[in-house]
């Protein structure tokens, strides 16, 4: 019996069923466009959103992107899901063409193959989803609809495994012809991804620090030192501040002073001798919080650290630490334990804390509440829950800000 099951599936598979193949081929191409754009916004930080787009980001206050990808479930095995994704997607490509250009005799091969990497890309992707609306409670937009492209493969699948068309005959032009638009499909794909990551450095959005570099000397600074006119200010910015925070400052100030921050950040580095010296100037009118996001998947080892440094009263010796020896893809676990070393931590407990999660979920939700109150790039600062733009970030600036939060509290 079951040899019979077997042989009528194989002659279910035997078919070529193009039109069927061709949507599971288009679909796959589609995923990686997908997981191309996904990248492309990480290296963005998703500063304009999921999609990238400004006029969108509005719309998708309900989406948190970060927080989705840089959660626990964002890797698989360390890898990144994004990247799991492309690979998974080119072999659904590559099998679908198989299917469709090779001979019968080796078709229900292919098929079985792609139905097994299928079944197994909806199980996951069911799980994600499950982690998306339970654990985290929000959801990444672009990873939704990589979520509807693998459903729908797997539910054409699913049709062309339990229904049955007979084989009709090959014509060996016609299978040329399909290896020509199959081919140039593919290509205009890659070619679009290629786009996709070329505009991304060429497009990309002028930073805070960047615009602050630029600004014309000359500019009065009574024009520079004002507040964002264009965010609206956080209300509850009190209610930011928890307890795994690191702080500086007097906590009784009726003036608060928050920064978000990511180690990798090249702007953060540049920007902390700034936040030092009004840390120095102001220490007694203003109470200051940091608020360590990873931006990247290679941060989060070392926004761990950070956060397991401030229990110790060792932040700033770990911050700057990991400033002087920052670069581009991050820091190598073993940096992180040498720097925790040689400021007094414990590096074998530091291993065991970043190793087993311990602060994973908590940066999670913490980059998860600065999307959801305006935080699009760092450094990100706010005083007394008002956005400061980049052209106001220097000391004087953020001393008359403070000055004046204080006069009015």
């Amino acid at each position: 019996m079951a040899s019979l099951n077997l042989s009528d599936l194989r002659g279910r598979l035997r078919s070529r069923r193009a039109g069927l193949n061709r949507w599971i081929f288009g679909l796959a191409l589609l995923g990686l466009l997908d997981t191309t754009h996904l990248w492309v916004q990480q290296q963005r930080q998703f500063e304009e959103g999921c999609f990238g787009v400004a006029s969108l980001a509005p719309l998708e206050q309900a989406f948190d992107c970060a927080s989705v990808v840089q959660s626990a479930a964002g890797t698989l095995l360390g890898i990144s899901n994004t990247a799991w994704g492309a690979l998974f997607y080119a072999a659904v490509a590559w099998l679908s063409a198989l299917a469709l250009v090779r001979p019968a005799l080796r078709r229900p091969q292919y098929k079985l193959l792609r139905t097994g990497l299928l079944g197994g890309g909806l199980l996951y992707t069911l799980y994600l989803l499950y982690y998306q609306a339970f654990e985290l409670a929000t959801f990444c937009s672009l990873c939704l609809v990589s979520a509807a492209l693998v459903l729908t493969m797997a539910g054409l699948q699913a049709y062309e495994l339990f229904t049955f068309r007979p084989a009709t005959m090959e014509r060996p032009e016609r299978l040329r012809t399909e290896r020509f638009a199959l081919s140039g499909l593919a290509l205009v794909t890659v070619l679009l991804m290629g786009a996709d990551v070329y505009l991304n450095d060429a497009l990309a959005p002028e930073t805070p620090a960047t615009a602050a570099a630029e600004t014309p000397a000359a500019q009065p600074a009574a024009q520079t030192c004002t507040f964002d006119a264009e965010r609206p200010p956080v209300r509850y910015y009190r209610e930011l501040i928890t307890m795994n925070d690191p702080t500086a400052g007097n906590p009784e100030a009726k003036v608060v002073v928050i920064e978000y921050l990511d180690p990798n950040c090249p702007h953060c580095k540049s920007f902390h001798p700034v936040m030092k010296q009004v840390i120095e100037r102001y220490g007694v009118q203003a109470y200051f919080v940091f608020k360590p996001i990873p931006l990247w998947q290679f941060s989060i080892p070392q926004v761990a650290a950070l956060y397991a440094a401030a229990r110790e009263g060792k932040f700033e010796a770990m911050l700057e630490a990991q400033f002087a020896r920052q670069r581009s893809g991050g820091l190598r676990l073993e940096e992180i334990l040498d720097i925790a070393e040689q400021i007094g931590m414990d590096p074998d407990q530091l291993a065991q804390q970043i190793n087993e999660g311990v602060f994973n979920e908590y940066m999670a939700r913490q980059r998860r509440q600065a999307s959801m109150i305006g935080v699009r790039g760092v450094p990100t600062v706010l005083i007394n829950g008002r956005f400061v733009p980049g052209v106001a970030r220097t000391v004087e600036c953020l001393g008359q800000l403070i000055e004046q939060q204080a006069k009015e509290s």
